[in-house]
């Protein structure tokens, strides 16, 4: 059985759900075209960081990754790619296989990647559909995007970040804030759900603003205080709880 859910592509085995997610980023680089400069290190890391957030929020362990570069092997291609190896090795997924093509035929002036990520779990497993009235969500990190990451580490999650979030037996399930901001987020939360949220969100949060490269999560928890924080060290926000529409 085949499942759209969020962003994501859930494929049903038996007692096992394949978690297919996936990113992308174009002008981000050190390229003539490109509009954010930064180093190929910041450009393999950062995009791998997001399409494995969405697979680790729902309890998935990756097992395939695709590396899609729009760029030349040498020398672009190949430091995004170990850029990509050494965030896996770091946050303990150096088992993960990755595969990937580049562009040989044509020069480039903007860097362009894509991501395609294959995980796995036990389908009891899954951190979905498991909201109800009565639960907490809050905020952790901040929704930030281009210079704003560079500049703000302090309030960024990362990937050993979502690694925790996975791990954590307190998160009932876990949404990345993508681009569409944390409004378009809760709105998904509510629709799954079949709950209204009580929104107690704080003037300094601004919830129509782009999460950029995953810099945010939501985390939906039983009790009012979540201990999670505590784990990553990173700006935990109280939004809300769910309760009958």
């Amino acid at each position: 059985m085949l499942e759209r859910y969020r962003d994501l592509i859930i494929i049903y085995e038996r007692n096992t759900a394949y978690v297919i997610s996936c990113d992308s980023l174009g002008a981000i680089g050190s390229k003539e075209q490109d509009v954010l400069k930064v180093d190929e290190e910041v450009v393999g890391r950062a995009t791998i960081k997001v399409a494995l957030a969405e697979a680790l929020c729902v309890g998935a362990r990756p097992l395939v990754i695709a590396d899609t570069l729009a760029v030349e092997m040498k020398p672009t291609g190949e430091k995004i790619i170990r850029a990509i190896e050494e965030e896996l090795m770091e946050n303990g997924l150096a088992g993960v296989v990755l595969t990937g093509s580049t562009e040989e035929n044509f020069p480039t002036s903007m860097t362009g990647v894509g991501i395609t990520v294959v995980s796995r779990c036990k389908a009891k497993d899954l951190k979905i559909k498991k909201i109800k009235k009565g639960m907490h969500i809050s905020l952790l990190g901040y929704p930030l995007v281009g210079k704003e990451v560079l500049k703000n580490p302090d309030k960024v999650l990362e990937l050993k970040d979502y690694v925790e979030i996975s791990k954590s037996k307190e998160i009932i399930e876990a949404i990345p804030v993508g681009s569409r901001g944390i409004s378009y987020e809760l709105g998904v939360l509510e629709s799954l759900s079949g709950l209204k949220i009580k929104k107690e969100i704080p003037p300094h949060i601004n919830i129509l603003k782009s999460g950029g490269p995953a810099s945010s999560c939501l985390i939906v928890h039983e009790k009012r205080e979540a201990s999670i924080a505590k784990a990553i060290n990173k700006p935990l926000t109280y939004m809300g709880s769910f309760i009958i529409g």
